[in-house]
């Protein structure tokens, strides 16, 4: 880590000419913006926007003569909840009440086929004290701060490959609100990675993908999303991820994206120690089996693994998408069992979103999304435990103690509505919000419901983006008649430079 940094510091010096601004594009206000504008037919159709991170839009050609620094945007994001803890998809930040704040400077570079990018976050939470039982959350809360990586890298880019080391957050998966196995809820972890910057044409069709090794951590002092919060000392030994996504796009059917992705994670001091070659210890994820009759020896092996498929069409002429994810927390013992029990041990992201155009810089935006991650029925026959929890590995599908995937819950249900009138650079959204909290085997079932308002306004360089949500939670910590209100704000202010 030590080498990337120094690399990281080098070429930042080497590089100090020539500034100008660059757009991240991981975060909500830019990504929602590029998949509007390629439901209004003006962006690259082929693009899936499944196979994520910061750089979605295809990086430029290699310029050997003539070195490139741009100032990224300058990111402070504010939260406050003012009863519990509640929100996700926020990075770095932590679950927490009380406020919090994340800061994020940036400076990219490039140089021919080399390319660095160094943007750090910096995390604030006061982290205070809320209700507890002994079902959920800590009692023992202190502030907390860290510096993280943040949204850093250093490649190269062959053409339409890019490999390199990355701390970025990675998005996979068609959801807007979710995502079953990559989602940008937890801080971005160091991972090696080879990847596509842009989708490589076929006479088939068009492909993504992104392969990864990386190096995940953990801390005893936090408590841990999959675990409801609850303080537990475990094995925080850091763990090694490997993982893939896929997106191909067919010759025939324009708008349509098919893929999958799969995660494998074992504690790093035993991985490599399996007997093998370069397969076995550095990208197993790559030769496993999809049936647990081809591979009895795997829950051996103290590693847990996540799979999911996934659809994404969207009809520009009708400016409407349509998109689904379905996922699996264990193996199928074989092609019979996926087909007698497919809900077993499965979670699943449904959504639509509708454009509605007024003119050509005013449009209404319609959105609903369904997100089931608590055991179906099946459980009676046959218990898989909820997503993101295995007995092989204690932290579960985390990195820092924060979910990975979908950070709406440890076993939650959420469905979400939203409507957002955007006219040109002011957007007005508005937000319904359900969710069911780990309801299976519970007597109380403890349910958010929520209203917010989410506005945003670009004023010359400054973008300004805020949330402001009002929920009531029925049997808060699933205990019969309490019910109390939290109010959960989140501000973000952008400096694009110029």
């Amino acid at each position: 880590m030590d080498i990337i940094k120094i690399g990281f510091v080098f070429l930042i010096s080497f590089f100090v000419s020539n500034i100008k601004a660059q757009s991240y594009t991981l975060e909500t206000i830019n990504q929602n913006n590029q998949r509007n504008c390629q439901l209004l037919g003006q962006l690259d159709s082929s693009i899936s926007f499944a196979v994520q991170t910061n750089s979605i839009i295809p990086t430029s050609k290699a310029n050997w003569k003539k070195p490139s620094v741009k100032l990224l945007p300058f990111v402070v994001t504010q939260q406050f909840n003012s009863h519990h803890p509640f929100g996700w998809n926020d990075g770095a930040m932590i679950q927490a009440k009380g406020y919090q704040v994340l800061a994020r400077p940036g400076v990219n570079a490039k140089l021919g086929i080399f390319e660095t990018q160094i943007a750090p976050e910096f995390v604030f939470a006061t982290n205070g004290n809320y209700p507890t039982n002994a079902q959920y959350g800590n009692p023992n809360n202190k502030s907390f701060s860290k510096v993280f990586l943040g949204q850093s890298f250093a490649k190269l880019n062959l053409g339409p490959i890019s490999i390199g080391a990355s701390s970025e957050n990675l998005w996979w998966g068609p959801g807007i609100n979710s995502s079953l196995l990559m989602s940008n809820n937890a801080p971005g972890f160091l991972h090696a990675f080879i990847k596509t910057n842009k989708p490589i044409k076929t006479p088939v069709g068009n492909i993504e993908f992104n392969l990864i090794g990386a190096r995940l951590g953990s801390n005893n002092a936090l408590s841990y999303e999959n675990n409801q919060l609850l303080p537990q000392s475990i094995n925080d030994d850091w763990r090694y991820l490997n993982s893939y996504a896929i997106s191909f796009q067919p010759k025939w059917v324009k708008g349509l994206f098919v893929g999958i992705t799969r995660s494998l994670q074992q504690y790093g001091d035993q991985a490599f120690k399996i007997k093998g070659g370069l397969f076995s210890k550095y990208i197993p994820v790559l030769g496993l089996a999809v049936q647990k009759a081809n591979n009895l020896g795997d829950d051996t092996l103290n590693r847990d693994q996540l799979a999911s498929f996934f659809i994404r069409w969207a009809f520009p002429k009708s400016q409407f998408e349509f998109y689904l994810e379905y996922g699996y927390n264990d193996y199928g013992l074989n092609i019979r069992d996926y087909l007698l029990a497919p809900s077993h041990s499965a979670a699943y992201t449904i959504g639509a979103r509708k454009q509605i155009k007024k003119s050509n810089s005013k449009y209404i935006q319609l959105e609903s999304e369904i997100t089931q991650m608590s055991q179906s029925p099946d459980y009676l026959v046959r218990d898989a435990s909820n997503w993101y929890e295995h007995g092989q590995i204690f932290q579960g599908y985390t990195n820092y103690n924060q979910t990975m995937g979908s950070g709406a819950g440890f076993g939650a249900n959420v469905q979400t509505v939203s409507a957002t009138m955007i006219n040109g650079q002011v957007r007005n959204g508005f937000l319904i919000q359900r969710i069911e909290h780990d309801p299976i085997n519970k007597v109380n079932k403890w349910t958010d419901l929520g209203i917010g308002w989410m506005p945003q306004r670009t004023y010359k360089n400054m973008i300004l983006g805020a949330k402001l949500q009002c929920i009531y939670s029925k049997n808060y910590a699933w205990e019969k008649g309490n019910n109390p209100i939290n109010l959960h704000a989140r501000l973000m202010i952008q400096y694009n430079f110029k």
